[in-house]
């Protein structure tokens, strides 16, 4: 509504100026041309002269028409004063008529009726200093006294005309006062609209202002919450891992006491069983065997005993040690399921609406095809069971895409193209050697079904959901670097230092043999916390070929030499890693 106010205030204020305008244009123009004041007759006999005042002499053009025959004259640069008689009527055969009218900007237009001849010309005197004639008839202008003669009732028809003239010039000039009076107070009734839309503005902007600052202050508690969720489960992690430590501990102490006690149960044994060869050799009766015999029962059942004792006091200890890392792992599970709702509520919060993914489409592209027909179904085995990549699920990430076109070159490459080449590249070499491939994209365009719409971050939780969904093997995002200075250069792999153990691995195996392909110096296997490598459940890198801000890259990862021998890079990389 507020709109639409100041659209037609808007549209108002733009006629009012057009007025305004039209009307300071036409004075600023007026004083540049040469004013017809008045339209004077004269009689001759069998003529008419027709005398025009004017304040200058003017330049003028004649032209003819028919029906009925009229001659037409038109003044160059001149206006017509509002004073002029438009139209007279002629007591003469000579002419019938004569009209004045302002035929233009710059051209006044005089119309006689007439079938005569004419004949213009200047004369310089009069009220405004110069005249202009149009003898109209057959013969030499010859004043007739008696026509010129005054008429008593056309000069009172005259007068009663110029009366009423002047009567309705009066009107005019008050309409006209009237008008501006109204314009005037128009536009002050403008202004005080654009006052009050102004300050309407202004509180508008200043609530938008507010509601920024409390966006803000929400946003900022709520990274504040995040930052505390996070130093809370690293507190847990970090409780866990030394609970765990002392478990460690106390089945190491255990163990050593155990140990001790076997040994010192050996060294008993030892000496029971010398005193016993030592009594056996001096005993010399029976009894004394007997007495030994059951000394020695006595002691074995003593040491079953102890044996005995060792295992349950061991058994009840690994159950309570057993019982306190279950209680831990569920106390883990529990915060863990809390984060995961937590998220899911703020994520239901700002977006208001789910966020499902419809998985029947990635169903049909991940399971089509796994009806293969017999003939090749045991070549199919045969390059798997020959092949390092034999039957694994590999996951290649194409970075950007769509409205994404990534970094770009000095002489415009896309780093989103050079991504795709290769990738497309890469899957035709993997697919060849055995394994599954999955692309994110195999075209120009975005992941997340909300296309460009989607935010960053679900555009990368696209590509990550893609690989988590089917379970890969490994995940690959193939990506080109970028820096503002034009000489830095070179390949360099990344990894999630807290994900899959072996992502290190895997980046460093690529990143080792795509250097020997190209030719590009090595930037190392770096640790990184980018999003597709950190949300990935399975082995997982993003690999940067090169730098596509340097000429030389940017023209070696545009060539084809260049995209086949980044791809067989990757390649080498991967075989390297699962052989």
């Amino acid at each position: 509504m507020i709109k639409n106010f100041i659209l037609s205030l808007l549209i108002l204020f733009a006629a009012t100026s057009v007025v305004y305008a039209a009307n300071g244009d036409f004075n600023a123009r007026k004083g540049n041309l040469t004013e017809v004041s008045a339209v004077r007759i004269g009689y001759g006999s069998g003529t008419v002269r027709i005398v025009i005042d004017t304040t200058a002499k003017i330049k003028f053009s004649e032209s003819y028409a028919e029906n009925p025959s009229r001659v037409i004259i038109d003044m160059h640069n001149t206006w017509l004063s509002p004073n002029v008689q438009r139209e007279i009527e002629l007591k003469s055969l000579a002419a019938k008529k004569v009209r004045i009218a302002q035929f233009n900007a710059t051209t006044v237009r005089l119309v006689i009726e007439s079938m005569a001849d004419i004949k213009p010309f200047h004369l310089t005197g009069g009220p405004k200093g110069y005249r202009f004639v149009i003898d109209v008839g057959n013969v030499a202008f010859k004043e007739n006294p008696e026509l010129n003669k005054p008429d008593d009732d056309a000069q009172k028809k005259k007068q009663e005309q110029e009366k009423q003239e002047q009567i309705e010039r009066e009107k005019q000039a008050q309409l006209e006062r009237d008008r501006q009076a109204q314009l005037e107070r128009d536009r002050q009734a403008q202004l005080e609209r654009d006052k009050q839309a102004q300050i309407e503005r202004d509180k508008q902007a200043q609530l938008e202002r507010q509601e920024r600052e409390r966006l803000a202050k929400i946003e900022n508690e709520r990274q504040a919450q995040l930052e505390k969720e996070r130093q809370e489960r690293d507190r847990l992690e970090r409780e866990h891992q030394e609970r765990e430590r002392q478990a460690q501990l106390e089945i190491e102490r255990l163990e050593r006491e155990r140990q001790e006690r076997e040994r010192q149960d050996r060294e008993r044994e030892e000496r029971a069983r010398q005193e016993r060869e030592r009594l056996e050799q001096e005993a010399q009766t029976k009894e004394e065997l007997e007495l030994l015999k059951e000394q020695e029962k006595q002691e074995r059942k003593l040491r079953e005993k102890q044996e005995r004792e060792m295992r349950e006091l061991k058994e009840k200890q690994e159950r309570e040690l057993k019982k306190q890392q279950e209680k831990q792992e569920r106390e883990l599970r529990k915060q863990k399921e809390k984060e995961e709702r937590d998220k899911k509520d703020r994520r239901d919060k700002d977006k208001n609406k789910d966020t499902e993914k419809n998985t029947d489409n990635d169903n049909d592209t991940y399971d089509n095809g796994t009806d293969v027909e017999k003939p090749f179904g045991d070549l199919n085995t045969e390059l798997e069971n020959l092949s390092a990549l034999g039957g694994k699920r590999i996951v290649i990430d194409p970075g950007h895409g769509g409205n994404d076109a990534g970094a770009i070159g000095p002489t415009g490459i896309m780093e989103k193209n050079v991504t795709l080449k290769v990738s497309l590249e890469l899957r035709k070499l993997l697919e060849a050697e055995g394994a599954e491939v999955i692309m994110t994209r195999d075209s120009d365009t975005t992941v997340s079904s909300k296309g460009a719409s989607a935010s960053d971050i679900e555009e990368l939780g696209a590509r990550c959901e893609v690989a988590n969904r089917i379970n890969a093997d490994i995940f690959i995002s193939i990506h080109a670097d970028s820096f503002t200075r034009p000489e830095a250069r070179g390949t360099t792999g990344y990894y999630y230092s807290r994900g899959a153990g072996s992502g290190q691995r895997l980046a460093d195996c690529i990143r080792r043999n795509l250097i020997e392909q190209l030719g590009t110096p090595s930037r190392g296997t770096q640790p990184c916390n980018f999003y597709v490598v950190h949300h990935t459940d399975m082995p997982a890198t993003l690999i940067e070929l090169g730098f596509i801000s340097n000429y030389e890259e940017e023209k070696l990862l545009n060539s084809a030499e260049g995209v086949r021998k980044a791809a067989q890079g990757i390649l080498d990389g991967i075989e390297d890693y699962f052989g």
